[in-house]
């Protein structure tokens, strides 16, 4: 199993681990990309093939994802279609982060899919993939922690720390992020 499967299943691993250096010029790569990204508006010529590059997978035009915009392995997202990314975003993503289609993110939305061990901070790294479900809601300064779902139609508050499994067609809000009411369903766009 390769670095990149074992922690995109939730996996663990030390920092003396052989396979991290793999992970961390996965980074690297990734860091160089996110700066040309970020210098660059989304109309410029090239901004589309750098995200590619960046996520190592062909994006549907319906995507934006507006700079700046930071992502520390490309490799592991996976995109829908009419996703709005906004300014600002921070995607920490060595696990996996899969957004579904019709999915809105806003401004300087944080998604973590990485953690230091409580006891061995310093040596060992836990991951969990992070979903958000088709037709969701982040709304502006929003953090997602690792091994989270957020469900289809679901909205999350602004600034909220979202811990826990969200369901769907709900609203959550606050630190830690705690369901506030039911929403309607929204029909697929």
């Amino acid at each position: 199993m390769n670095v990149f499967e074992k922690i995109g299943n939730g996996g663990s691993i030390r920092r003396d681990d052989p396979q991290m250096q793999i992970l961390e010029e996965e980074m690297i790569r990734c860091h160089a990309l996110s700066l040309k990204i970020s210098s660059m508006k989304p109309t410029d010529p090239g901004y589309k093939e750098l995200l590619e590059e960046l996520f190592q997978s062909k994006i549907d035009d319906s995507v934006a994802v507006v700079s700046p915009f930071y992502c520390d392995c490309g490799r592991q997202m996976k995109l829908g279609k009419n996703i709005i990314i906004n300014k600002g975003a921070t995607i920490l993503s060595p696990g996996i982060v899969e957004i579904e289609d019709n999915v809105l993110i806003g401004p300087n939305v944080q998604i973590v899919t990485v953690d230091h061990d409580l006891q061995d901070r310093h040596n060992l790294y836990h991951f969990g993939k992070v979903t958000i479900k088709n037709n969701a809601w982040l709304a502006i300064g929003v953090t997602v922690c690792p091994g989270v779902t957020i469900g289809r139609n679901s909205v999350v508050a602004a600034g909220s720390v979202v811990t826990k499994d969200v369901p769907d067609n709900v609203m959550v809000a606050g630190v830690p992020a705690t369901i506030i009411k039911e929403i309607s369903p929204q029909l697929p766009l």
